[in-house]
Order: structure tokens, then sequence, then C-alpha cells
């Protein structure tokens, strides 16, 4: 099975650094946040490449969809925010201009899951964002493709002051 925008999986013995993400207003996410009802997050960054994220998550009742399956918007989300986390924890601050999302296989709702998140390339207006969501026989289930704008300074004085 094909899968655009794989970032392959990497032992995570190289990850040893937890990270909170940076963006304002992170713990109240309903994605990713603190109390999220959708799921539990932990976030490792690469001890020698900072552009790679590792992050491991658990799923909660409330982002199913298909019985037993995670929901695709729920995935979705997840894979957003977590490329919006490795963007801002590397100092460019961004927001999501677009995203593509490929559904390989069905996620299961009970599954230990972590996803693997990396800036492919940086330009003078955007980023582009690669994540993919496996279980831990490195078996990708979801990955996708974030293109994020960075915010001018105005921009970013007017989104921080809303935190």
């Amino acid at each position: 099975m094909s899968f655009p925008f794989l970032v392959p999986f990497t032992a995570e013995v190289e990850f040893t650094q937890s990270i909170h993400p940076r963006f304002p207003n992170w713990e109240k996410s309903f994605v990713s946040g603190t109390e999220s009802p959708l799921f539990t997050v932990e976030h490792r960054i690469h001890e020698s490449d900072q552009q790679l994220l590792l992050s491991r998550v658990q799923f909660k009742a409330k982002s199913e969809g298909p019985p037993g399956h995670v929901h695709g918007g729920a995935s979705a989300g997840l894979l957003d925010e977590l490329m919006g986390v490795v963007v801002w924890n590397q100092n460019y601050f961004c927001v999501t201009q677009s995203i593509q999302v490929h559904y390989g296989r069905a996620l299961p709702l009970d599954i230990d899951a972590w996803v693997m998140t990396q800036i492919k390339s940086v330009h003078p207006k955007t980023i582009e964002v690669w994540a993919t969501i496996f279980d831990k026989k490195k078996i990708p289930y979801v990955s996708s493709q974030g293109i994020f704008h960075q915010l001018t300074s105005e921009q970013l004085k007017r989104f921080k002051s809303l935190a």
C-alpha cells in the first residue's frame, strides 16, 4: 500500500527530550490540550534533528467514528495539530493554510499509536510539514501534508493578544 507524505518511523530511543507545544493556549486545545476529550498525547523531539517530532497518542472514546475505529475528522485534526506543534516549536509562527490527508487503513481506537511529524521544507511565507500515524509495529495508517502560512510580526502580535 502506497502512502503519500510518509514520514519514516524512527526508533523512539533517539527521542529523549519531552516537550510541550509552544503555541498560545495549547493547554486549552480540544485536540491535544491537557483536557482533550479526544486524545492523550505525549510529545518528544528528536535529539539531533529538531524538525522531527514523535508523539505517542492514546485515543479516547469520544474520537470514535465507525465502531471501534477513530473518526477520520478526529485523525485529521490530530495530524493538523501535531504538524503545528513541530513548526511552533522551531519558532516558525504559523497557521494552517491547507492540509491533505491520506487514509490508508482504518485506524483502530484501541491501538498504541505513534505519530511521526517532520518539517519537509521552509519557504519565505510557507512551511511544508508531513505527518504519519503508525502502530507499535510501525505499520502506517494515516498520512498527511500540511502547508502552514507564516504569520507576519503584526499578525503574531494580534494572535498572541487574543491568548
